[in-house]
């Protein structure tokens, strides 16, 4: 973390026992509720607006019948796959070490994108009676005697909308053999109602097993029981399907002689000696999943509904632009200090918070900022936490930045190529920005792709345009515009951005997406 020069005529400090507070006027300016927890403004300008707080993670359940008819399934299965000579030979006492289930979909590049809610319950007892691997409560049981047998990893922020856009993938922890899979389920499951999960079992060579459950439907890897799966495929979308609160994966794990594994190791795991995963990761692995800019506070809808995180990455003037930062397993011994740069490099706000609880398992807070009077240009918000440093950038006034036309399913839908006779429709997914209003297109020969140049600067904000194109093979680029920009035409094959056209619509400015 960096050090900072400690000046007591800046520093004001606030204790708020609740997002309601009205702190006294400092320096005469009258403050903002402050989220709950302590915030210290350090220097510069002070927030108009402030929220947030922790969002309860999701959990699951299974019945013992469900249990029973998924066991006998998997018997069956590997009952069938040895009688046909397909069942993958056994290397006992070398169990698997795991590698992480889950990563981001191609395209995206969040610093985080998930918690832990749930670890298994190691305590037999119940209700209330809870123990997880670590020596805490970090589980769950019930009062008819279920105790919970896996890891719940819950995909953070926005679950339901990383769902819709099947943001997170679920890949094989370890290779193996695939000895059950269900698909077909509804996935958009709010609480516990019996329904069965889309889940794929992968029996590993030392006799193992391991669960991935609560996929989306549709979603799960089309190889069927008996295929084979190497550590790091894809296996499905993390979705709600089955008795399940909302978006996460269960992930549950036996060892050859069908005993319960929980694979994080701890003082008080009594059923291993040792773990499973390659690199386990903290108990508590604190940490910023995402920070954004927005003209509004992310708005959490009630279950099964998709968040929407108002975030954007160009402001006119005088915008109200409010600063949002989402954590995982954040605790009351952290401090965040946030900064907002101008364009010249001089701070505008400057500010420290620290939650009031010993835990949150997912948790946000947000400060809002009447922008008047300032300069315009491209500006700066960071977030130190736990050492490191997490950074966003955003225009305010002229010139104002561009979003991305999508390139990747989860960030939009790509751009499709139809031919119509001797045309061609394109069609695309709308710009991450907002204030995009319209979009360019280009035309290029296949085999030169820095040989595009413009063939409209407009398609009347329409996402589809029909083109009659150049002979010979041609490729096409769609650009997002607003008054003063426009966006960048995505990234070539080894990473870098592609050049501006030939002949291009407007100057290029784009930020990453919001």
């Amino acid at each position: 973390m960096k050090t900072r020069p400690f000046d007591v005529r800046a520093l004001l400090v606030v204790l708020a026992l609740a997002a309601s507070v009205v702190p006294a006027k400092a320096d005469g300016v009258q403050q903002a509720p402050i989220p709950k927890g302590v915030t210290r403004v350090v220097s510069g300008a002070h927030p108009n607006a402030s929220g947030g707080g922790p969002l309860e993670p999701p959990t699951d359940f299974m019945t013992d019948a469900q249990r029973e008819a998924i066991g006998k399934e998997v018997a069956d299965n590997v009952e069938r796959l040895r009688l046909v000579g397909k069942l993958a030979a056994l290397v006992p006492d070398v169990h698997p070490l795991f590698a992480w289930p889950l990563r981001l979909a191609p395209g995206l590049t969040d610093p985080g994108y998930h918690g832990i809610s749930n670890f298994v319950d190691l305590d037999p007892d119940f209700p209330n009676l809870l123990l997880d691997y670590n020596c805490g409560a970090r589980s769950y049981d019930r009062s008819d005697g279920y105790n919970h047998r896996g890891s719940d990893i819950f995909t953070w922020p926005w679950g339901w909308r990383k769902m819709d856009r099947s943001e997170i993938q679920i890949v094989a922890a370890a290779p193996g053999q695939i000895i059950y899979r269900s698909d077909g389920n509804f996935d958009r499951s709010c609480g516990f109602n019996n329904d069965n999960w889309n889940a794929i079992f992968v029996g590993h060579a030392d006799g193992s097993q391991a669960w991935y459950g609560h996929m989306k439907n549709g979603s799960v890897t089309p190889k069927q029981v008996g295929e084979f799966v190497a550590q790091g495929e894809y296996l499905g979308v993390v979705g709600s399907s089955g008795n399940s609160t909302g978006p996460h994966l269960h992930f549950e794990v036996y060892n050859a002689s069908s005993q319960l594994i929980e694979p994080w190791f701890g003082p008080c795991n009594n059923l291993n000696p040792e773990t499973w995963w390659a690199n386990q990761r903290p108990y508590y692995d604190s940490a910023v999943d995402r920070i954004t800019t927005g003209a509004t506070p992310v708005n959490f809808p009630a279950c099964p509904t998709a968040e929407s995180p108002n975030s954007q990455s160009a402001f006119p003037v005088g915008s109200t632009i409010y600063f949002t930062t989402y954590y995982r397993d954040q605790r009351d011994t952290q401090s965040s200090h946030y900064t907002i740069y101008r364009p010249n490099g001089s701070i505008y706000a400057s500010w420290d918070h620290s939650g009031p609880a010993a835990h949150y398992a997912a948790s946000y807070w947000y400060w809002g900022f009447v922008f008047s009077g300032e300069m315009q240009g491209t500006w700066r918000f960071t977030v130190e936490f736990e050492s490191q440093v997490y950074e966003r950038f955003f225009s305010y006034g002229s010139p104002a930045a561009c979003g991305i036309v999508p390139e990747t399913e989860a960030q939009g839908g790509p751009l499709v190529l139809q031919k119509i006779g001797t045309s061609v429709r394109l069609t695309w997914g709308a710009s991450c920005s907002p204030s995009d209003t319209d979009y360019s297109v280009y035309e290029g020969a296949i085999g030169n792709f820095s040989s595009h140049s413009r063939l409209t600067c407009t398609t009347s904000s329409n996402t589809t345009a029909i083109i009659a194109p150049a002979a010979g093979g041609r490729y096409f680029l769609i650009g997002a515009r607003n008054a003063t920009s426009e966006s960048s035409l995505g990234l070539m094959s080894n990473g870098a951005e592609r050049p501006v056209g030939v002949i291009s619509c407007a100057p290029r400015f784009s930020l990453q997406c919001p």
